[in-house]
């Protein structure tokens, strides 16, 4: 994990540039997850691209974590999930040290890892997540900025739980 942050503040401070002339950009951070009714939160990483469309709309996809933690009388279980997921995002608010975004978020969760009494286990069943999200960003230098956010799954089904994730995530504008 620390060699994935690593090469990501290497690549975006090598590439730094003064002006954003593409509409690409990377980034990759950290997120909490949960989930209705969990007892905890359980960390994975993120992973992606977006697209700028226009001035107010975005798109992109990547890798990311959904999750959590729970305890019974038999001890305590997280459950880690890796998702490729696709999202949208509609500019609210922008200024040179802040900008707020609102979107959608369609995930595709292709294997799941349960950790109990030490042992893991993995398990190839898939589950598909979508719900919304409000996030921002601060700039920090050039093109690089700092991106912190919240989505909040709307899928509701009861053999499925209803998931959520905090991310904080570095972005780099091409």
């Amino acid at each position: 994990m620390k060699k994935i942050i690593i090469f990501l503040l290497l690549i975006t401070t090598v590439f730094a540039q003064d002006e954003s002339s593409s509409p690409w950009s990377l980034y990759g951070g950290l997120t909490s997850g949960s989930f209705k009714d969990a007892d905890g939160r359980s960390t994975g990483l993120s992973l992606g691209v977006g697209y700028q469309l226009s001035d107010k709309l975005s798109i992109g996809g990547g890798l990311s974590h959904r999750g959590g933690k729970f305890e019974d009388e038999d001890g305590n279980y997280e459950i880690k999930g890796n998702a490729v997921e696709l999202w949208s995002s509609y500019s609210l608010m922008q200024s040179e040290r802040f900008s707020l975004s609102t979107g959608l978020i369609y995930a595709h969760i292709y294997e799941f890892e349960v950790e109990l009494f030490g042992s893991s286990v993995t398990v190839d069943e898939s589950e598909d997540d979508y719900g919304f999200y409000v996030g921002g960003s601060i700039p920090l230098k050039n093109n690089l900025g700092l991106n912190i956010g919240y989505y909040h799954g709307l899928k509701d089904n009861e053999d499925t739980p209803k998931f959520n994730n905090v991310w904080f995530e570095l972005g780099y504008s091409f």
